[in-house]
Protein backbone atom coordinates (compact mmCIF):
# COMPACT_ATOMS: atom_id res chain seq x y z
CA UNK A 1 0.00 0.00 0.00
CA UNK A 2 1.28 3.62 -0.87
CA UNK A 3 1.68 5.71 1.76
CA UNK A 4 2.65 9.26 2.24
CA UNK A 5 6.08 9.06 2.34
CA UNK A 6 6.11 7.02 -0.96
CA UNK A 7 3.94 10.08 -2.46
CA UNK A 8 6.65 12.40 -1.19
CA UNK A 9 9.77 10.43 -2.64
CA UNK A 10 8.36 10.19 -5.97
CA UNK A 11 7.02 14.05 -5.77
CA UNK A 12 10.73 14.89 -5.02
CA UNK A 13 11.75 12.21 -8.12
CA UNK A 14 10.16 14.19 -10.15
CA UNK A 15 11.42 17.60 -8.65
CA UNK A 16 14.62 16.61 -9.32
CA UNK A 17 14.02 14.86 -12.50
CA UNK A 18 12.39 18.38 -13.43
CA UNK A 19 15.32 20.48 -12.56
CA UNK A 20 17.81 18.48 -14.39
CA UNK A 21 15.52 18.56 -17.62
CA UNK A 22 13.77 21.42 -18.25
CA UNK A 23 16.09 23.15 -20.32
CA UNK A 24 16.78 20.63 -23.06
CA UNK A 25 12.71 20.27 -23.06
CA UNK A 26 12.03 24.12 -23.49
CA UNK A 27 14.77 24.11 -26.53
CA UNK A 28 13.23 21.20 -28.13
CA UNK A 29 9.86 23.24 -27.43
CA UNK A 30 11.54 26.58 -29.06
CA UNK A 31 12.56 24.67 -31.82
CA UNK A 32 9.97 23.01 -32.87
CA UNK A 33 8.02 26.03 -32.89
CA UNK A 34 9.95 27.78 -34.75
CA UNK A 35 10.49 25.42 -37.29
CA UNK A 36 6.34 25.10 -37.52
CA UNK A 37 6.11 28.76 -38.02
CA UNK A 38 8.84 29.13 -40.36
CA UNK A 39 7.58 26.73 -42.46
CA UNK A 40 4.18 27.99 -42.58
CA UNK A 41 5.83 31.48 -43.47
CA UNK A 42 7.74 29.78 -45.84
CA UNK A 43 4.90 28.16 -47.59
CA UNK A 44 3.13 31.46 -47.21
CA UNK A 45 5.96 33.48 -49.35
CA UNK A 46 6.11 30.54 -51.76
CA UNK A 47 2.65 30.45 -52.61
CA UNK A 48 2.77 34.74 -53.03
CA UNK A 49 6.14 33.98 -55.60
CA UNK A 50 3.52 31.68 -57.00
CA UNK A 51 0.53 33.91 -57.55
CA UNK A 52 2.61 37.13 -58.28
CA UNK A 53 4.82 35.42 -61.40
CA UNK A 54 1.37 33.64 -62.58
CA UNK A 55 -0.31 37.21 -63.12
CA UNK A 56 3.01 38.27 -64.54
CA UNK A 57 3.26 35.41 -66.91
CA UNK A 58 -0.64 35.60 -67.94
CA UNK A 59 0.44 39.68 -68.70
CA UNK A 60 3.53 38.59 -70.85
CA UNK A 61 1.20 36.12 -72.38
CA UNK A 62 -1.01 38.83 -73.63
CA UNK A 63 1.87 41.30 -74.73
CA UNK A 64 2.88 38.51 -76.87
CA UNK A 65 -0.40 37.67 -78.47
CA UNK A 66 -1.03 41.09 -78.97
CA UNK A 67 2.25 41.39 -80.89
CA UNK A 68 3.69 43.60 -78.59
CA UNK A 69 7.15 42.36 -78.30
CA UNK A 70 8.93 44.93 -76.99
CA UNK A 71 6.75 45.65 -73.75
CA UNK A 72 6.62 41.52 -72.96
CA UNK A 73 10.65 41.99 -72.70
CA UNK A 74 10.52 43.42 -69.41
CA UNK A 75 8.12 40.84 -67.61
CA UNK A 76 10.73 38.12 -69.23
CA UNK A 77 13.40 39.22 -67.73
CA UNK A 78 11.50 40.12 -64.37
CA UNK A 79 10.51 36.48 -64.21
CA UNK A 80 13.96 35.31 -64.97
CA UNK A 81 15.26 37.50 -62.09
CA UNK A 82 12.73 37.54 -58.93
CA UNK A 83 10.47 34.45 -59.86
CA UNK A 84 13.32 31.77 -61.48
CA UNK A 85 12.14 29.59 -59.08
CA UNK A 86 8.86 29.51 -60.11
CA UNK A 87 7.54 26.95 -63.72
CA UNK A 88 6.32 30.75 -65.12
CA UNK A 89 9.82 31.92 -65.97
CA UNK A 90 10.39 29.22 -67.80
CA UNK A 91 7.09 29.03 -69.68
CA UNK A 92 7.67 33.09 -69.94
CA UNK A 93 10.81 32.18 -71.78
CA UNK A 94 9.64 29.20 -73.95
CA UNK A 95 6.70 31.94 -74.89
CA UNK A 96 9.09 34.53 -76.02
CA UNK A 97 11.58 31.95 -77.90
CA UNK A 98 8.67 31.08 -80.29
CA UNK A 99 7.83 34.77 -80.57
CA UNK A 100 11.60 35.27 -81.78
CA UNK A 101 11.75 32.64 -84.10
CA UNK A 102 8.33 33.65 -85.63
CA UNK A 103 9.86 36.58 -86.28
CA UNK A 104 13.23 35.37 -87.15
CA UNK A 105 15.64 36.55 -84.01
CA UNK A 106 16.99 33.12 -83.89
CA UNK A 107 19.45 34.11 -81.80
CA UNK A 108 17.23 35.74 -79.14
CA UNK A 109 15.13 32.38 -79.57
CA UNK A 110 18.11 30.19 -78.97
CA UNK A 111 19.52 32.41 -75.71
CA UNK A 112 16.11 31.85 -74.22
CA UNK A 113 15.94 28.43 -74.67
CA UNK A 114 18.92 27.60 -73.55
CA UNK A 115 18.30 29.16 -70.18
CA UNK A 116 14.56 27.52 -69.93
CA UNK A 117 16.88 24.16 -70.42
CA UNK A 118 18.90 25.36 -67.53
CA UNK A 119 15.90 26.36 -65.45
CA UNK A 120 13.31 23.41 -66.72
CA UNK A 121 12.50 21.71 -62.94
CA UNK A 122 11.27 18.16 -64.27
CA UNK A 123 12.08 15.60 -67.22
CA UNK A 124 9.15 16.41 -69.38
CA UNK A 125 9.81 20.27 -69.31
CA UNK A 126 13.44 19.58 -69.93
CA UNK A 127 12.47 17.40 -73.11
CA UNK A 128 10.44 19.95 -74.70
CA UNK A 129 12.66 22.91 -74.69
CA UNK A 130 15.84 20.68 -75.54
CA UNK A 131 13.04 19.95 -78.51
CA UNK A 132 12.64 22.95 -79.37
CA UNK A 133 16.03 24.55 -78.94
CA UNK A 134 17.51 21.56 -81.47
CA UNK A 135 14.31 22.81 -83.91
CA UNK A 136 16.50 26.62 -83.60
CA UNK A 137 20.04 25.24 -84.26
CA UNK A 138 19.33 23.61 -87.07
CA UNK A 139 17.25 26.82 -88.94
CA UNK A 140 20.54 28.36 -87.37
CA UNK A 141 22.82 25.67 -89.80
CA UNK A 142 23.89 23.58 -86.56
CA UNK A 143 22.49 20.31 -87.59
CA UNK A 144 25.30 18.37 -85.78
CA UNK A 145 24.80 20.91 -82.54
CA UNK A 146 21.18 19.68 -82.87
CA UNK A 147 21.46 15.80 -82.93
CA UNK A 148 23.35 16.18 -80.21
CA UNK A 149 21.12 17.80 -78.25
CA UNK A 150 18.62 15.44 -79.48
CA UNK A 151 21.14 12.15 -78.64
CA UNK A 152 20.64 13.86 -74.95
CA UNK A 153 16.99 14.50 -74.65
CA UNK A 154 15.13 12.63 -72.17
CA UNK A 155 12.20 10.24 -73.15
CA UNK A 156 9.74 12.48 -73.41
CA UNK A 157 8.48 13.83 -76.21
CA UNK A 158 10.04 10.55 -77.91
CA UNK A 159 8.38 10.58 -81.25
CA UNK A 160 8.90 13.99 -81.66
CA UNK A 161 12.38 13.84 -81.06
CA UNK A 162 13.27 10.89 -83.20
CA UNK A 163 10.97 12.54 -86.17
CA UNK A 164 13.18 15.87 -86.18
CA UNK A 165 16.06 13.67 -86.13
CA UNK A 166 15.21 11.89 -89.53
CA UNK A 167 14.40 14.80 -90.93
CA UNK A 168 17.96 17.14 -89.49
CA UNK A 169 19.80 13.54 -91.14
CA UNK A 170 17.58 13.92 -94.31
CA UNK A 171 18.89 17.70 -94.74
CA UNK A 172 21.97 16.64 -94.20
CA UNK A 173 21.92 13.47 -96.92
CA UNK A 174 21.54 10.62 -94.49
CA UNK A 175 18.95 9.23 -95.54
CA UNK A 176 19.10 5.63 -94.00
CA UNK A 177 19.65 7.28 -90.69
CA UNK A 178 16.80 9.65 -91.38
CA UNK A 179 14.48 6.19 -92.70
CA UNK A 180 15.77 4.36 -89.37
CA UNK A 181 14.50 7.52 -86.97
CA UNK A 182 11.42 7.66 -89.10
CA UNK A 183 11.01 3.98 -88.02
CA UNK A 184 11.91 4.93 -84.61
CA UNK A 185 9.17 7.53 -84.15
CA UNK A 186 6.52 5.39 -86.19
CA UNK A 187 6.99 2.64 -83.24
CA UNK A 188 6.68 4.97 -80.44
CA UNK A 189 3.65 7.44 -81.95
CA UNK A 190 0.19 6.41 -81.15
CA UNK A 191 -2.09 4.84 -83.48
CA UNK A 192 -4.66 7.65 -83.43
CA UNK A 193 -2.18 10.14 -83.32
CA UNK A 194 -3.06 13.00 -86.17
CA UNK A 195 0.38 13.15 -86.92
CA UNK A 196 0.77 9.08 -88.01
CA UNK A 197 -0.31 9.76 -91.03
CA UNK A 198 2.53 12.48 -92.41
CA UNK A 199 5.46 10.69 -90.23
CA UNK A 200 4.56 7.48 -92.45
CA UNK A 201 4.72 9.18 -95.75
CA UNK A 202 8.30 10.05 -94.77
CA UNK A 203 9.16 6.84 -94.16
CA UNK A 204 7.50 5.45 -97.49
CA UNK A 205 8.88 7.86 -99.23
CA UNK A 206 12.44 7.22 -97.83
CA UNK A 207 11.81 3.60 -98.29
CA UNK A 208 10.59 3.94 -101.60
CA UNK A 209 14.02 5.57 -103.01
CA UNK A 210 16.01 3.56 -101.17
CA UNK A 211 14.75 0.63 -103.04
CA UNK A 212 14.92 2.87 -106.69
CA UNK A 213 18.37 3.46 -106.26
Amino acid sequence: MTTHFDDEAQLEQLQRWWKENWQPLASGLALGLAAIFGWQAWTRHQDMQAGAASHLFEDLRRAVDAGKFDEAVPMAARLQQDFAGTPYAVDGQLKMAQAAFDDGKLDDASARLQWAEQNAKDDAMRSLVKLRLARVLWQQAKPDDALQLLNNAEPAYAPLVAELRGDILLAKGDRNGARDAYADALKTLAADSPARDGLQYKFDDLAVATVKS
